[in-house]
């Protein structure tokens, strides 16, 4: 009679797709984690300095803006192959609601797990969502589609006008 050695599960492979699918799982909130736990860390070592990068938005490979906070100002910095100043904003009310946003959008993003865990202990528990909230969500996103869907052809036709006119003032100018 031959001993079977080797681990549980081998030969089943539903067990071992369920067990890869684990680790991975538990991989991925380790990394998660550890971006947390870094960002965190970063933003502790960052607070005491003078200057602070609040945000930045990825325009293409190798540029981005950047909003910096110096002293009671904020500066919008363009970066890529140089970079340059693009805007300076010294009004008080207005850098205190930019800061604001920047502050509840870093906090929304520290809470993205918490409804995420709400959702899948519900589902655990059996518990139906409401339909009511869905079809609300839907509704909104149904009629700002159809909004944006109906003004498509209007900017069509200005933008066809537009570059008729745009042809038209080149011909009588003779660069054409």
């Amino acid at each position: 009679m031959l001993a079977t050695s080797g681990t549980l599960g081998a030969g089943n492979p539903l067990l071992s797709l369920l067990k890869v699918v684990f680790v991975l799982a538990v991989i991925v909130v380790l990394i998660v984690l550890l971006i947390r736990f870094l960002g965190r860390r970063n933003q502790s070592l960052m607070s005491g300095r003078s200057i602070r990068t609040l945000g930045a938005m990825g325009l293409g490979p190798n540029k981005s803006v950047q909003v910096i906070e110096l002293g009671s100002s904020l500066y919008l910095i363009g970066v890529g192959e140089n970079i340059s100043m693009m805007d300076k904003i010294t009004d008080p009310a207005e850098v205190a609601l930019i800061i604001s946003a920047f502050e509840d959008q870093a906090s929304a993003a520290d809470n993205f797990m918490t409804p995420l865990i709400g959702k899948i202990r519900s589902r655990l528990r059996g518990d139906v969502p409401s339909q009511e909230i869905e079809l609300n969500e839907t509704s909104s996103f149904y009629e700002t589609l159809q909004s944006k869907l109906a003004l498509a052809p209007e900017r069509k036709e200005m933008l066809e006008e537009l570059l008729r006119d745009d042809d038209d003032r080149k011909k009588e100018s003779g660069d054409l």
